[in-house]
């Protein structure tokens, strides 16, 4: 779904993902026909004379607010994250993921960025300290060991308070 917006005669298109960072709101109960909105420009598709416009972009990103909150300063850069690579397995982390996976209503449970701070204290097992919701069957987990953080990707059909309760039943059996 998306919404059409005139700049100059040329459509521009804001897609629903790129309104907000929060992937449950609802674009209809944010906006009124005829607002003026700030935001900015994602993408331009010459071929079909179109903008694609972005709100979220001009926000900072909460992942990246909490990433800071959990991997340090020095893991960002400009605002940015620099991910890394992992230098060996880790064992709980996969036992985690392999509990996910095979957990009744969870699709699918993926890696995604890794990334390694130095300025954390490597005292802690492997904790989730940050779940959102990107979309409505889709959450982002933060596991953090130490200095390592890997972000982990599940599609499911659980709610909120299902998938804390699947974590946290998988979580037990590593310890």
């Amino acid at each position: 779904m998306s919404s059409v917006i005139q700049i100059e005669g040329v459509p521009a298109l804001i897609h629903q993902t790129e309104v907000s960072w929060d992937a449950t709101s609802n674009p209809a109960s944010s906006f009124k026909i005829g607002q003026v909105v700030e935001a900015k420009v994602h993408q331009l598709d010459f071929s079909l004379e179109r903008i694609y416009l972005s709100l979220k972009e001009i926000t900072p990103d909460p992942l990246t607010e909490s990433f800071e909150a959990v991997i340090g300063h020095n893991a960002v850069v400009n605002g940015t994250i620099d991910a890394d690579q992992p230098e060996n397995e880790w064992a709980d982390l996969d036992s985690l993921i392999k509990g996910l996976q095979s957990y009744e209503g969870i699709e699918l449970v993926t890696k995604g960025r890794f990334f390694l701070s130095l300025g954390l204290t490597p005292a802690f097992q492997v904790i989730f300290v940050y779940m959102v919701s990107l979309f409505k069957n889709q959450y982002k987990l933060l596991a953090r060991a130490g200095n390592k953080v890997q972000e982990v990707m599940v599609q499911t059909w659980l709610d909120t308070e299902e998938m804390k309760h699947a974590i946290l039943l998988c979580y037990k059996r590593i310890e």
